[in-house]
């Protein structure tokens, strides 16, 4: 390894000085052989001439040769330490261990001077020793700096090797080092206090505790007497052991055992500093100097931190308990009711050990003290009492009083007066004076009286404009009713008409016959209002039939319906509760589907008739089939999970009937009389049996009783046997064979009351155990006993006939699950069918690929059934080239179809997808066929496959309340119940589709013609004028060449096939972001408005390393293509694009406010580790690019990297995963009108505006040649178009108020 080593000797230096310079020049060598290869620096900085500061220059060092490391020790002002540096902290400030860092991006320009210079010359991991001479060892000499170009998670072999090779050399440097082991009691302590950690962070989802020890400088923990009696000095250092960290923060913990704190540093420190609990909002926001673990929780993205001390009580040490709350829990009220309730898991989990039980002082983030002190404001605590912050850190108590009065200092004189806030009354407000005054005043001031009047006169919500509406709170009462389920009766109840009367004595409560009238009508309206919502789905419906039989010929029958609506969430409607005769079951269903007129739209249905009869649910089916012919019959299920293995059960007990029936008489024998019991206890007391539990009786009905019952008995039989022997009387015992039998029959059920019993929701686990049943059961038909080979034939027989009905929706469902597919069902039928699986899993194949081909007929990219061979384009040969065309049909890439992408991709880790239906949200637009047959499959209830219960089944039990009301009636308030929505619920978050049958609701759905006006694929409210058509009819026309430049500006251009990605339902190219923003840029220059910056997405892109970013930026030229003078600028919109989650939002830089805002369409994805790294290297990136300017143009120099973060909560969000590109557009566009309460968003509109806005754009150096074009294709393809401008002749009104409404948008183009 090369390697550069100046050794340049300064004469002038002292002999002290020249003699570590000596040891210095040995020690080198020996670190460069023990580092091995890589880049780095490595160099000593000691005292100058005059012994005041540190200087490198003069000093050896080491660097392997990498230009840029050098620049690094060569640049300007790097000579000498200056106050802001990693080398003054660990020389000037007595920080007896190394300091160090994996990445200097995570320092702060004012901890660290030269940090945007280091970033450039491509500095990452940094450590800092100090360095001592044995000849001096009271004095710090030297510091040695180590500097690489990788980020490292720790330094431990690097202090190891530097401290050998300074020891070599007669010097060394001070590590951590174990301390001595603890007293019996003190282990006691830390094993509790570790029990501590664990059960606070697990009950409350922290991520982190830190026990804090403070030690003494003769290595022995300091006691509390101890403390108050004289002063300490000494240092606080974590004990491991009884600490909790989760996997991502156990680098964090490794830092801090490499470190200490001093009183005051951090929560811990002034925990300890004043005895009492210690609150930080934000430890990320400290000065390294102050909290010497700061950028190490910056890396971690720590959040705010309490501190609470705990005492021994044995031997008077304590410890300080440091938590870590949750980064998303931000608001000071949170995070003091967090802190609470870990106060009081701590006193609950604590044993030996008593905490401090002052509160701590929650205060808010960026709360600032007023320098003149003014205006006096004591805060209150979450109690209610009310505190103030004295100059020793102690808080005092201050009297209700001051909440009335306003304590003013006079400026001329110094005193203090106290001014009530109601008559303004002036009171001399000095301490000493007390509040007696005070409160005398407040018992007659007129204007507190007035106030408090007022406020009990009305409640503040309902202000003083409220007028009763009887009609109004009548409808909700009725509405309650239906919610709730209550009698009718209750409008006549005594008790309840005097409740009503005082709560509000102008409310009229109304007549039975009233409120059933009215409960019809709401039911009405809601039924209309449900019926517009499904009929605007563009989903199909999966049908669940709820049957009970009741009386003769009659049954109940509940329909319901399951969907997944336009934002992926699965919802349940009953559309019926009908009574209905047997024999036209099938007719009754399908009126009542007829009747919500979505016959056509039903795919699936399950049907449960209770009580169980095979006959009638044959007949039923048949019927349905015949009925549904547009029904696949793969998807008519009359059986669950739950139930075919209950009937398989069942054929298990029909072979040891007669064995049963023994049994039962065994243990009725030895129940039937206490003499009985009493010799029964005698045989099991000799068969030494006494503890085993005695057998009960079963219900024969339920078969998991008489498995409990046989297995119980299998237990006792020797008991039984020993009982024949001695009791004549019992004569019904089994006998050996029989006992054999039941064994035997009781050992293969097992495994089936197991996977019942388990009650698994998961289809994935359900479909493994049919496998591995099936798997049993043809084990068992090779047995050598003949009953079990016939109860296992029986039962194969019964499981293949139910198998085949509800086997096509489990393995659809399993294909659909991300984290199964395809290979899921191919790992089933292996274990099912052994050799045989490749026939099973052929036919399954090709059954999914027809029902998949169904959907994509319309795409033109059709799947192979079995295969992977598909027909391409055949090409002519000629005489010249036989194998020509052979040779062009081998280039041609196939194209496949979504089922072949979406199988070919790798399986989803289970850890990563926990919601199938979120992950289709997101991926639906990749696979858009697959998608719509996702949303339509996905829909199954699974409840109703694997359970015996379906969803409705509580509602063909009908409430007793409604006995006596019509059949109308019943069925009013059984569907009221369950469409109606509270209030609360439809308001909550404001969410989109939360009611639905909500008249709010905006539907958009595909396939559905909503609007008035068809603008080529876009179908849009707002009308188009006739030459815009033209210009959409030509660029979307996928006849044409795709390669075709459709939009040019500076420094971007878009081509037909890019522009294609702002079609409807389609993800957007991340080229069309970085075209707006150079086309904004243009506009905004010219307009000579550039107050904004509007950053292509490739800046951002760039932003995953800092160096890289900069260099990107300079060869580019960002900063003058994109940026204007840094002084004018207000705002700067910076788009990125997280490759990981596919999925754009938006960085908005407030310069003037110093913030960075997250805009972001799906607020829940901005919450991650990727997006704050990313922030942060933008952000370093603009100080290295801004650093010039910053100095020179502003007199207190700031940085990017101080910007506060903000997450508005106004953003809207969307209801799909393919518009996020288009918000981010419209976010850089119209920030004003986004955040408005009335904007709502249609996404072929703004998609629609978009490409009007590039195309006509004057930026846009395609413009005129593309009006050309779109002209003559016009001529061509309509001749004369009159009829085309007919068409549009009854818009010339309206498109002239769009002409203007257009020129005036906020994006000017035709300037």
């Amino acid at each position: 390894m090369d390697v550069e080593h100046l050794s340049c000797v300064d004469d002038d230096l002292p002999p002290a000085m020249l003699r570590l310079w000596e040891k210095m020049e040995k020690a080198l060598p020996l670190l460069k052989d023990s580092l091995g290869s890589g880049c780095f620096l490595a160099q000593f900085w000691a005292r100058d001439k005059r012994g005041l500061a540190l200087e490198n220059l003069p000093y050896p060092h080491l660097c392997v040769p990498n230009s840029t490391l050098l620049e690094y020790r060569q640049l300007e002002g790097r000579e000498r330490v200056s106050g802001l540096d990693i080398l003054a902290r660990v020389w000037c400030l007595g920080r007896g261990f190394p300091e160090w860092t994996s990445n200097v991006s995570y320092y702060r320009p004012d901890e660290y001077a030269h940090l945007s210079d280091a970033i450039a010359c491509g500095v990452r991991g940094i450590i800092a020793f100090p360095v001592i001479d044995s000849d001096q060892p009271n004095c710090r000499d030297a510091v040695l700096e180590l500097v690489t170009m990788e980020e490292k998670q720790d330094f431990d072999l690097e202090m190891e090797k530097v401290s050998q090779a300074l020891q070599a050399a007669d010097l060394w440097t001070q590590l951590p080092r174990p301390r001595p082991q603890f007293s019996r009691g003190q282990t006691a302590a830390l094993t509790e206090i570790a029990d501590v950690t664990i059960a606070v962070c697990q009950t409350h989802g922290l991520p982190l505790a830190l026990t804090w020890i403070p030690w003494k400088y003769n290595d022995d923990i300091l006691k509390f007497g101890d403390y108050l009696s004289f002063p300490w000095s000494g240092a606080l250092e974590i004990e491991r052991t009884a600490c909790y960290a989760d996997k991502e923060m156990q680098g964090f913990v490794h830092a801090c055992e490499q470190l200490f704190l001093r009183q005051g540093q951090g929560a811990a420190g002034q925990a300890f500093q004043t005895c009492l609990p210690s609150f930080e909002p934000d430890v990320k926001e400290k000065h390294v100097r102050d909290y010497p673990l700061a950028h190490h929780a910056r890396k971690y993205n720590l959040n705010a931190a309490v501190a609470i001390l705990l005492r021994s009580t044995g031997d008077d040490c304590f410890y300080i308990l440091e938590f870590f709350l949750p980064i998303l829990v931000k608001e000071s009220s949170e995070q003091q009711e967090l802190v609470e309730k870990l106060e009081l898991t701590i006193k609950q989990t604590c044993k030996s050990l008593a905490m401090f039980s002052e509160k701590p002082f929650i205060r808010k983030r960026g709360s600032k003290v007023s320098k003149n002190n003014d205006k006096i404001e004591p805060a209150p605590d979450p109690d209610g009492n009310m505190f103030i912050e004295c100059a020793d850190n102690k808080r005092r108590k201050v009297s209700e009083v001051w909440k009335h009065f306003d304590k003013v200092k006079d400026k001329e004189n110094g005193a203090v007066w106290a001014i009530c806030k109601g008559c303004q009354k002036k009171y001399p407000g000095e301490s000493k004076k007390g509040t007696s005054n005070l409160h005398k005043h407040l018992k007659s001031c007129s204007k507190k009286k007035q106030r408090d009047a007022k406020q009990h006169a009305l409640p503040s919500d309902l202000g003083g404009n409220f007028v009763f509406d009887q009609e109004r709170s009548h409808l909700n009462f009725v509405r309650m009713i239906m919610k709730l389920g209550f009698p009718l009766d209750m409008v006549q109840n005594e008790f309840f008409k005097t409740f009503v009367s005082d709560l509000q004595p102008k409310f009229q409560l109304c007549s039975q016959d009233s409120v059933q009238a009215d409960a019809l009508s709401i039911y009405r309206q809601e039924k209309e209002k449900l019926m517009k919502y499904l009929d605007n789905l563009s989903s199909l419906f999966s049908i669940t039939i709820d049957l009970q039989s009741y009386g003769d010929n009659k049954m109940s029958c509940c329909l319901t319906m399951h969907f997944i609506d336009d934002e992926w969430r699965m919802k349940t409607r009953i559309l019926a509760f009908r009574s209905i005769e047997h024999d036209y079951m099938d007719e009754a269903v399908k009126y009542m589907l007829e009747e919500w007129t979505i016959i056509e739209k039903v795919h699936f249905m399950f049907a449960e008739i209770a009580p169980p009869n095979s006959q009638m649910t044959r007949e039923f089916r048949s019927k349905l089939v015949s009925q549904f012919p547009h029904m696949n019959g793969d998807l008519l299920c009359f059986s669950c999970y739950a139930q075919t293995l209950e009937l398989l059960a069942r054929d298990g007990f029909y072979e040891i009937k007669d064995v049963l029936n023994k049994i039962r008489g065994c243990i009725e024998y030895v129940n039937a009389t206490p003499i009985n019991q009493d010799k029964f206890q005698k045989a099991t007391n000799h068969v030494k049996l006494q503890d085993m539990k005695a057998a009960s009786h079963d219900d024969p009905t339920r078969w998991e009783t008489t498995f409990v019952m046989l297995k119980s008995a299998l237990e006792l039989r020797e008991a039984f046997t020993q009982l024949e022997q001695v009791d004549f009387d019992f004569k019904v015992n089994p006998s050996t064979e029989e006992w054999k039998m039941a064994m035997i029959v009781c050992g293969c059920l097992k495994v089936i009351h197991k996977y019942l019993s388990s009650s698994s929701s998961s289809i994935d686990a359900c479909f493994l155990d049919v496998c591995y049943i099936y798997k049993d059961l043809l084990s068992r038909e090779k047995s050598e006993h003949a009953y079990v080979c016939s109860m296992a034939k029986r039962m194969k027989v019964n499981l293949d006939r139910h198998w085949s009905e509800w086997s096509f929706a489990f393995g659809i469902l399993l294909v659909l699950d991300p984290r199964c597919k395809l290979k899921f069902v191919q790992y089933g039928f292996l274990r099912m069918y052994g050799s045989d699986a490749s026939k099973y899993l052929l036919e399954f194949r090709s059954k999914l690929t027809c029902m998949y081909n169904s959907y994509a007929k319309d795409t033109g990219y059709i799947a192979s059934p079995a295969s992977d061979i598909s027909c391409l384009p055949s090409y002519d040969l000629d005489s010249d080239g036989k194998f020509l065309g052979f040779c062009e049909w081998l280039k041609v890439d196939p194209p496949k179809s979504d089922l072949d992408r979406y199988l070919g991709e790798p399986v989803e880790n289970r850890d990563n997808v926990s919601d199938v239906l979120a992950w289709w949200r997101v991926n639906a637009p990749r696979f858009p066929a697959l998608g719509k047959m996702a949303r339509d499959f996905l829909a199954i209830p699974i409840s109703a496959i694997l359970s015996k219960s379906t969803i409705s089944g509580e509602a063909t039990k009908v409430n007793p309340a409604f006995n006596g009301l019509g059949p109308e009636t019943i069925e009013a308030f059984i569907c009221g119940q369950d469409w109606l929505e509270s209030p609360e619920n439809n308001s909550k978050e404001g969410k989109p589709g939360s009611s639905l049958v909500s008249t709010d609701v905006r539907f958009d759905s595909p396939g559905k013609q909503m609007s008035k006006y068809l603008a080529g694929p876009f179908t849009v409210s707002k009308p188009t004028s006739p030459e815009d058509l033209k210009l959409i009819q030509y660029v979307f026309d996928s006849s044409l060449s795709e390669s075709e430049t459709i939009v040019q500006c500076k420094n971007y251009h878009l081509s037909r096939r890019e522009l294609y990605s702002l079609r409807p339902e389609t993800w957007l190219d991340d080229n069309v972001l970085s075209t707006i923003s150079d086309a904004m840029t243009l506009v905004k220059r010219k307009m000579e408005d550039s107050v904004n910056w509007y950053l292509p997405i490739v800046f951002a892109e760039n932003a995953d390393d800092p160096s890289k970013c900069i260099s990107f930026a300079k060869k580019h030229r960002i900063k003058e293509n994109y940026m204007s003078d840094l002084l004018c600028c207000e705002k700067a919109f910076v788009p990125v694009f997280d490759k990981e989650r596919s999925h754009f939002f938006l960085f908005v830089l407030q310069l003037k406010r110093q913030v960075v805002e997250i805009w972001d369409s799906i607020a829940a994805s901005s919450q991650s580790d990727w997006v704050d790294r990313r922030l942060r290297n933008l952000l370093v990136s603009l100080d290295a690019l801004f650093k010039d300017d910053i100095h020179q143009n502003y007199q207190n120099v700031w940085s990017f990297t101080d910007f506060r973060v903000e997450r508005p909560s106004n953003v809207p969000q969307q209801p799909n995963g393919y518009d996020c590109g288009v918000y981010v557009i419209k976010f850089m566009l119209a920030p004003e009108e986004v955040t408005s309460p009335d904007f709502l968003f249609d996404s072929d509109n703004e998609r629609l505006e978009v490409v009007l806005r590039l195309l006509a754009s004057d930026v846009n150096s395609c413009r005129n040649n593309l009006a050309s074009k779109a002209e003559a294709y016009y001529e061509q393809r309509f001749g004369n178009h009159r009829e085309f401008l007919a068409r549009n002749e009854n818009m010339k009104d309206v498109n002239h108020q769009y002409e203007r409404k257009y020129s005036d948008n906020l994006w000017e183009f035709n300037i």
